[in-house]
C-alpha cells in the first residue's frame, strides 16, 4: 500500500512539473541536443551575390490573373525567363510558315509525302513548294523599322510578355530571355537527320532543318558572314546582300526592342542560343563549333550596343547541359567531327577580347545529356564547371581547363527539371528524381556550384501536372514540387549573400545561409537521411526566427523557432527541408 501511494504521488509531482513547462512544436525539441550542430560565423565573407529565382513563363496562361499571384506573391519569384523565338506578321508566317498541318494548306502529310518542309539555307527555303513560295523578312539596318515585321500578340509572345510586364512591379525583378531558334532562313544544313517518328511527328531520317507546324527545327547558323542574294537590304534602307551573321543581330535586336516597348519591360540578359547543341522537332539551332558561336555572339552584341534601349541588356551563355562526366563539360567526339560543349565554349570567348567584352553572364542547364533527364545533384560538375580541372579527370580531355571562375563573371543555371511529383519516393529508388531531391539540386547549385540565379523549366502551363513543371491549376501551392522550390524562391532575395556554415557531427545534413541588410538572414536545412535529426544552430542568430519545415508527411508547416540559451535548436524531419528566416530589421 504505502509503495502504491507513493508511486501515485510521484505521477500527480510529474504531472504538475510538466504542466508547467512553456509550450512548444511537436516538431521542436525543448533543451539543447548533443546532436549535430550548425554554426554561422558573423563575420563571414560573402561567397555569392544572389540575383534570383525563377522559371520560363507559361507559353499558354501567362496571362491568367492567378498564375501571376502564384508566381509572384506565393512562390516569390523575381527572375522570368522567355522564349525569344521570333513571331513575324504576314506574309513570312502565312500557313505556318508554309508548313504542311491541319489548316489543310497543304495538308497533311504534304506534298513530299512528309508532315514538314525541308530546307537547306536560305535559297532553298524560299523555293516554290505546295504552290506558294515561303517569304524571307529582310531586316533592314533601322532597327525601329524592323519592329513592324513582327508579330507581339502571337499566342506565345502575348503570354510571355503579360507575365513579364506583372513582374516588372515585384522589387529586384529580373527579365531574361533565351533565343530557340533564329529566323529559319538564316539556317542551313547541319548534315545530321531526326531520329524517330510518330502520329503528326516528321519522319524518321528528315534531315535538319525543317519548317514543322510553324517551328524553325533544327539545322546550323550560317556563319560564314559571307553576304547572301537573298538577304539582299536596298529596299528597306540597306546597301545590298548581307550576311546571316548581320541579319540575326539585326533581328534579335529589332524583336527585344519591340517586345520591351509592347509590354512596357527591360531585359536584364538574354542567351543567343537555347542548348546550342541539341537538334530537336521544335525551335532549335546548333552550334557545334565554339568558333561559330564565338561569331554569333559578338554580332548580336554590335546590333544592341547600336541602340540605347538595347545597349543595356548583358548576353549570357553558353546555355549549354551539364551533364553527367567530364565530357559534357568539354567535347563530345573527336577532330574534326567532335561536338563541343561548355567550357570549350567558355575558352573560345575567352580568347577573343570582343567575346569575351560582349558576354556578361555565364549560363549553363542542369540536364544530363539527353536534354531531358534531370541533373546537377552532383558536386563535382558544378565544382569542374566553376574551376575546370588541373589534370585531365578522363580519357582524351586535355589538362589545364580553366572554370568559369577565372574570368570573373556572374553564373546562373537557366533551366532544369525532370522530377516526380511527389515529396520522396516510397519504392527504395534514388530521392534524387523527387521534390525533396530538387531541394537538395538547388543547395548544390547554390554552394558547390555558387551560382548567382538558379531558373526551373516551367511553374506550368496549363496542362495537368507532369515532370517538367512545378505545379498545375488544380495542385497549385500544394504541389510538392512548387513546395520544395518555394524554401529558396520565397526566402533567399535578391541582393543577399550566401555565406559559409560549419556543421559538426551532422550525417546527411546540408545546409546554406544568406545575409542580408538590415540583419536580413535565411537558413536552409536539408536532411537527405531517413532518419530524424536535431540541430542546434548557433553564432550570429537572433532570438527568434521563423521557422518553415516541410517533409513527406507535411508540406508545408510554419512556426516560430527560439532560441533556447546559446542556440535555436530544431528537429529535422526524415528527407526534410527547413527554412529558417530573420527579417530585416525596420
Amino acid at each position: 500500500m504505502r509503495s502504491a501511494r507513493f508511486s501515485c504521488v510521484l505521477l500527480l509531482l510529474v504531472l504538475v512539473a510538466c504542466s508547467r513547462r512553456a509550450p512548444s512544436s511537436s516538431r521542436e525539441p525543448d533543451q539543447a541536443s548533443a546532436g549535430p550542430a550548425l554554426r554561422i560565423d558573423e563575420h563571414a565573407p560573402c561567397r555569392q551575390t544572389i540575383d534570383g529565382f525563377g522559371t520560363t513563363g507559361p507559353y499558354k496562361i501567362g496571362t491568367e490573373r492567378w498564375v501571376h499571384d502564384l508566381y509572384y506573391d506565393d512562390l516569390g519569384a523575381s527572375i522570368l525567363r522567355v522564349d525569344l523565338t521570333p513571331a513575324f506578321r504576314a506574309p513570312y508566317s502565312d500557313f505556318l510558315y508554309n508548313s504542311p498541318w491541319f489548316h489543310k494548306e497543304p495538308a497533311l502529310p504534304g506534298p513530299d509525302g512528309n508532315n514538314v518542309r525541308t530546307y537547306t539555307d536560305a535559297s532553298d527555303y524560299g523555293r516554290t513548294w505546295a504552290g506558294r513560295r515561303a517569304a524571307i523578312a529582310v531586316m533592314g539596318p533601322d532597327l525601329e523599322k524592323n519592329v513592324a515585321l513582327f508579330d507581339y500578340d502571337a499566342p506565345a509572345v502575348k503570354s510571355f510578355g503579360t507575365m513579364a510586364r506583372r513582374g516588372a512591379k515585384v522589387p529586384g525583378f529580373k527579365l531574361m530571355g533565351s533565343l530557340w531558334s533564329p529566323p529559319p532562313w538564316l539556317k542551313k544544313s547541319s548534315g545530321g537527320h531526326i531520329e524517330a517518328s510518330v502520329e503528326v511527328m516528321p519522319k524518321g531520317g528528315t534531315p535538319w532543318p525543317f519548317i514543322w507546324n510553324g517551328n524553325f527545327a533544327g539545322g546550323v547558323l550560317d556563319t560564314s558572314d559571307e553576304p547572301r542574294k537573298e538577304l539582299d537590304d536596298k529596299k528597306v534602307g540597306g546597301t545590298g546582300p548581307t550576311s546571316a551573321l548581320t541579319q540575326l543581330g539585326r533581328a534579335f535586336a529589332s524583336f527585344v526592342l519591340g517586345f520591351q516597348r509592347k509590354y512596357d519591360v527591360r531585359f536584364h540578359a538574354i542567351s543567343i542560343q537555347n542548348e546550342l547543341n541539341f537538334e530537336t522537332f521544335y525551335n532549335s539551332c546548333s552550334y557545334p563549333r565554339a568558333d561559330g558561336y564565338v561569331k554569333a555572339l559578338k554580332a548580336v552584341r554590335k546590333a544592341f550596343d547600336a541602340h540605347p534601349e538595347l545597349k543595356d541588356i548583358q548576353l549570357m551563355g553558353p546555355e549549354d547541359l551539364i551533364g553527367t562526366d567530364a565530357y559534357a563539360l568539354w567535347q563530345f567526339g573527336a577532330d574534326q567531327t567532335a561536338v563541343h560543349k561548355n567550357l570549350q565554349y567558355v575558352r573560345a570567348i575567352a580568347s577573343d577580347p570582343e567575346a569575351q567584352a560582349a558576354l556578361g553572364i555565364y549560363a549553363v542547364h542542369a540536364y544530363a545529356a539527353d536534354g531531358v533527364s534531370s541533373s546537377g545533384n552532383d558536386p563535382q560538375m558544378w565544382r569542374w564547371w566553376m574551376d575546370g580541372w588541373d589534370k585531365a579527370p578522363a580519357e582524351g580531355l586535355p589538362d589545364g581547363v580553366a572554370g568559369v571562375r577565372k574570368y570573373g563573371k556572374r553564373s546562373w543555371m537557366t533551366e532544369s527539371s525532370g522530377e516526380k511529383s511527389q515529396w520522396v519516393t516510397h519504392d527504395g529508388s534514388s530521392y534524387t528524381a523527387t521534390a525533396f531531391g530538387l531541394a537538395l539540386k538547388i543547395h548544390h547549385a547554390l554552394t558547390a556550384g555558387e551560382q548567382n540565379g538558379w531558373i526551373y523549366w516551367q511553374i506550368t502551363d496549363g496542362e495537368p501536372l507532369k515532370i517538367e513543371q512545378l505545379t498545375d491549376d488544380r495542385h497549385r501551392a500544394r504541389a510538392p514540387k512548387y513546395v520544395a522550390a518555394k524554401h529558396y524562391f520565397k526566402h533567399v532575395r535578391p541582393g543577399m549573400c550566401r555565406v559559409d556554415v560549419a556543421l559538426d557531427q551532422a550525417k546527411d545534413v546540408h545546409a546554406s545561409a544568406y545575409r542580408g541588410e538590415g540583419g536580413a538572414l535565411t537558413l536552409v536545412v536539408l536532411n537527405a537521411s531517413d532518419d530524424k535529426q536535431a540541430l542546434g544552430v548557433r553564432g550570429g542568430v537572433p532570438d527568434a526566427m521563423q521557422r518553415f519545415t516541410s517533409d513527406d508527411e507535411k508540406l508545408w508547416d510554419e512556426s516560430t523557432a527560439r532560441k533556447v540559451r546559446d542556440a535555436i535548436e530544431i528537429e529535422l524531419p526524415p528527407y526534410s527541408v527547413t527554412t529558417l528566416v530573420a527579417k530585416a530589421e525596420r
